[in-house]
């Protein structure tokens, strides 16, 4: 019994990191949206303006768990693409606020109807599930992404 639970657990661990790998696959390639050839991160950033018109650069370093940095230099690509604009703050001259251009607002729509399509294909992919596996599978995912957050935690305190 216990022997397979260990067999398990390795079959859960082993597909974890197949979808990681996969992930990191899917976001290294770039998408067309409209005319228009971003990379995930780029799209995600697109995302998080249009949600948030008016965000600072900070408060999407914030979100996404970027470097501001990081993330500049994402928005100065997009900036470049016409895709974004900053306006200064009329209440903090030092901060600028970000929105999408009109090009940046069609891309949005394009990338949010290409997600849309992709989520529901997962989920007609899992209709065989009944709301008692789906319920228990997020338990169990719950509890692996408690156990990487803490996975986290300690290698920045050790590490850094």
């Amino acid at each position: 019994m216990e022997q397979k639970r260990g067999e398990l657990l390795n079959q859960v661990w082993n597909l974890q990191n197949e979808a990681y790998d996969l992930m990191c696959e899917y976001d290294a390639m770039p998408h067309r949206y409209g005319e228009c050839m971003l990379y995930q991160a780029e799209a995600h950033m697109i995302d998080l303006i249009a949600l948030y018109p008016g965000i600072t650069a900070a408060d999407l370093a914030k979100v996404l768990r970027k470097t501001p940095s990081a993330c500049s230099q994402t928005l100065r690509k997009l900036r470049e693409k016409g895709l974004v604009e900053q306006l200064r703050n009329t209440a903090n001259n030092r901060q600028y606020m970000l929105r999408l251009t009109e090009s940046g607002q069609a891309l949005y729509r394009d990338h949010s109807a290409f997600s849309a399509d992709c989520q529901q294909r997962t989920f007609d992919r899992m209709a065989e599930f009944t709301e008692e596996e789906l319920a228990l599978y997020l338990r169990v995912q719950k509890r692996i992404n408690e156990a990487y957050a803490d996975d986290v935690r300690r290698s920045r305190e050790h590490f850094t």
